[in-house]
């Protein structure tokens, strides 16, 4: 017999021929199993990328929360320091800049410059200077060293400004130091400071 003959000779029976309840249960939870596992491990793939990343932020977040107080601690004592009323802190808080700040720290730095233009004191002065020169590339450093040259009076601080202007080769700072050379009431030695400075620069 043909196929096609055979086909159509039992055309009713396999139309009508059901599948066994238990047979059609098996078959939808195969499917359900094929359709939905990839899902499921996308899923738990993905919750375990949410953890992991919520664990990194907890950890960086509680070490940049113990750190931070120290920091904070530590830079406090020092500008308490450099604003004591006592020379002998002030001489601390700038020497302790000096020794442990690599970086430049804007606060810090700013309060020092405060100092350069308003101490009473020549030591916490000269020691401030030398601090500063840290960082020759800060702009406001450079800057605060020519404007106290213009108005500093006390020969020690002039001939440590004087010196300091000269390693910067601050050119800048010519004008300021001419004044000091040409004023009747500069020190002779303030003056024989200012002069080597004035060729350094123009060299």
């Amino acid at each position: 017999m043909k196929l096609k003959e055979f086909i159509h000779q039992n055309k009713t029976a396999i139309q009508e021929e059901k599948m066994s309840s238990k047979a059609d249960a098996n078959f939808e939870q195969l499917l359900k199993d094929k359709l939905h596992q990839p899902k499921k491990q996308k899923v738990v793939f993905l919750k375990f990328i949410a953890v992991a990343a919520s664990l990194g932020l907890l950890i960086a977040t509680f070490v940049w929360f113990n750190n931070q107080p120290e920091i904070n601690k530590k830079q406090q004592q020092l500008l308490s320091n450099l604003e004591n009323e006592s020379v002998g802190k002030r001489l601390e808080g700038v020497y302790t800049f000096n020794d442990e700040y690599a970086k430049e720290d804007d606060k810090i730095i700013e309060t020092l410059l405060s100092i350069l233009h308003k101490d009473e004191n020549t030591n916490v002065k000269i020691a401030t200077i030398d601090a500063l020169l840290k960082f020759p590339k800060n702009e406001s450093i450079r800057k605060s060293f020519i404007k106290a040259l213009e108005k500093e009076d006390v020969p020690l601080v002039q001939i440590k400004l004087i010196k300091a202007v000269s390693f910067l080769r601050e050119n800048r700072a010519q004008k300021s130091l001419e004044k000091i050379i040409n004023s009747e009431q500069t020190f002779p030695i303030v003056k024989n400071n200012a002069t080597l400075a004035m060729a350094e620069i123009k060299k």
